[in-house]
């Protein structure tokens, strides 16, 4: 049996072809080099340095409990209630403290077997809430006129807040593909003085040298960043809000001229020669199909506006951690009066657009023609689980063994990269289930639907409530899908406000509860090959579903619930679980095909690890190959 980080080292993706889903759409020579390859970074830098940043990055941040409490400058708590103008406008002084950074570091980058080096990097912390969490996040900058495959800014980004390291590339490719002015993203390993620091989402950063690379315009300034939060584009909220990019530009009349307009125009044909609407209307698409709370329509910020040369401004995007069914419980706590409804992917767009706006006033509610025919757009063209969950299954296989890595601790105990405690970390087993149809608890706030269950469910609500012709596959409500129930969130469809004093103990029957029997995916650190091999012995069952955890159903109950490989599976309402209809039928004897490699075959069907070899359990201290009459 292969170690973990032997596999790592053995895994080869290369005939993929992961950029398939995003199609002919030109990006960065980074983006495109790094489609079916993890890049290697390597940084070096004065150890003194580097434990002043491990110091840093281990004391976080104390972030806001929405909802709750928040710290005034007292360090007193306040009710979120109390806050001036806005519930969520005093969050940006919690994030406006100073970040290591250091011009002193070095860097050597292997993309594909080839290295590029570099003298002359500016190294240094990133983010801005998820600083808050274990594992850190980095800005990177090339100085010295040189670049790496067309670009000189990047970040890389644990996405600690979700558990799938997806969500980023998912969106950053959906707007790739259709076209849309935006970010990239793939991924990326990194080393700081050779210590392994873990696995990342490598993005593009919209800066000056952005705008120079993707709009030819050098020293642009006209480049506006809207961090803070609570910017709805108005005079009042963004004049000041909404910070140039140029540190030499001290006159924003220009800027100040284009609000204006905005607060002005009474309906799309008064800014239509200023403003990009038809780019405004899709990124307002996206939030609403991917439960975003992080941008415009909640949180008011992580957006660009950007005016190229003799053009219409427009509104660039960034900052993808908190979507596609993340945490989408955010949005009660932003807007008072909310809707109580906890199925998020059903909302209406007029009930998921709570915090009303004069451009979502003008632009769609008083015709919403334009709009709908954008959205409906986005979800023929890449908000469709037909083309996602393909793309999905293709990019979770791709990191898998990374994602291994990233969960085995060393010997002393410790993960790769994690520099405080700030935060918990997800484990393997939720990173294998929120990638596909079962919701999680977050380490954060409230729950993150899976990755597949929110596409599926978004894409059913909108498909029927704009009558449009969608894959009747998806549109079938018996389409069948697994929960694995050791990790599924116990909160899934409790209001926020009991979230924190009750707790489900037991699950729903069947009818209700709409989800499978599954196998629990476990990461263990592979042991070393025995030399004593033990020919297996097939034990006695009574059912298929006792080989992999499962009672067998009493013999009375034989109503059939569900059917998958294991065979047919009943419901044992007195002990309120999952159990197996199907009989056991001993197989013939036949070679145990694991002990060529020096393990035993399993007594059992859990299976705990795959590889090119076959599929593994584990018992006794000791791996064991999956018998090939297991029904897997």
């Amino acid at each position: 049996m292969l170690t973990k980080i032997g596999i790592i080292l053995l895994f080869a993706y290369g005939a993929l072809g992961l950029s398939s889903f995003i199609g002919n759409t030109k990006r960065a020579e980074l983006f495109e080099l790094t489609d079916n390859e993890v890049a290697k970074f390597r940084i070096t830098l004065p150890e003194e340095e580097f434990a002043i940043l491990k110091e840093d990055g281990g004391k976080g941040i104390e972030k806001p409990k929405i909802n709750s409490k928040v710290l005034n400058d007292d360090n007193q708590d306040t009710d979120i209630q109390d806050l001036k103008d806005d519930p969520i406008s005093d969050i940006n002084k919690l994030l406006n403290i100073d970040l290591f950074k250091t011009k002193n570091a070095t860097m050597t980058v292997e993309i594909n077997g080839t290295t590029k080096s570099y003298k002359k990097i500016t190294f240094g912390l990133g983010g801005g809430s998820s600083r808050n969490y274990a594992k850190q996040g980095y800005n990177i900058k090339i100085r010295g006129n040189k670049d790496l495959y067309g670009r000189t800014q990047f970040k890389l980004r644990p996405d600690s807040r979700e558990a799938t390291y997806l969500r980023s590339k998912l969106v950053c490719d959906m707007h790739n593909r259709l076209g849309l002015p935006s970010i990239s993203a793939n991924f990326a390993t990194l080393y700081i003085n050779d210590e392994y620091m873990g696995f990342y989402v490598l993005l593009d950063s919209i800066k000056l040298r952005w705008i120079e690379a993707v709009y030819d315009d050098p020293d642009s300034t006209s480049l506006y960043e809207c961090k803070s939060t609570s910017n709805q584009l108005t005079v009042e909220s963004s004049s000041e809000g909404c910070v140039n990019a140029n540190d030499e530009v001290t006159d924003n009349t220009e800027w100040i001229e284009f609000l204006t307009a905005l607060d002005n125009a009474k309906s799309p044909e008064d800014i239509e020669d200023i403003f990009d609407i038809d780019l405004f209307l899709t990124e307002i698409a996206f939030e609403y199909l991917s439960g975003s709370w992080d941008h415009y329509l909640y949180f008011g910020h992580n957006y660009d506006v950007y005016k190229p040369k003799n053009d219409k401004w427009k509104i660039l995007y960034n900052d993808f951690d908190a979507e596609l069914g993340q945490e989408v419980v955010f949005i009660e706590d932003t807007v008072q009066n909310a809707n109580k409804n906890r199925d998020y992917y059903s909302y209406s767009f007029e009930d998921f657009a709570a915090r009303k706006t004069h451009l979502l006033d003008i632009l769609i509610f008083q015709n919403t023609t334009r709009f709908d025919n954008i959205l409906k757009n986005f979800v023929t063209n890449a908000f469709n689980p037909t083309i996602l969950f393909p793309h999905i299954d293709e990019l979770k296989e791709f990191i898998r063994p990374y994602v291994e890595l990233d969960k085995i601790p060393n010997e002393n105990g410790k993960y790769p990269g994690r520099l405080n405690e700030k935060s918990g970390d997800y484990t393997f087993a939720q990173w294998e289930a929120n990638c596909e149809f079962t919701t999680v608890d977050t380490t954060d706030l409230g729950n993150a639907y899976g990755l597949k269950y929110w596409i599926l469910q978004k894409y059913r609500y909108v498909c029927k409530a704009y009558n449009m012709d969608c894959d009747p596959v998806y549109m079938d409500e018996n389409y069948q899908y697994t929960i694995d129930k050791s990790v599924e969130s116990q909160a899934f469809h409790i209001p926020w406000e009991e979230q924190q004093e009750e707790t489900i103990t037991t699950q729903q029957p069947p009818e209700q509860q709409q989800q499978e029997p599954t196998t629990t995916t476990v990461v263990i650190v592979s042991p070393q090959p025995t030399e004593s091999i033990i020919t297996p012995e097939v034990p006695q069952y009574n059912c298929w579903a006792e080989l992999i955890g499962y009672p067998c159903c009493p013999s009375h109950n034989k109503i059939v619930y569900s059917h998958d490989e294991n065979g047919d599976w009943g419901y044992d309402y007195k002990t309120n679980q999952w159990c197996g209809i199907t009989p056991f039928v001993a197989p013939t004897e036949e070679e145990c095909w694991s002990e060529i490699y020096g393990y035993s075959c399993c007594k059992g069907c859990i299976i705990y690890e795959s590889d090119e070899n076959g599929k593994w359990g584990y018992k006794n201290g000791k791996w064991c190959g999956i018998p090939s009459y297991c029904p897997v």
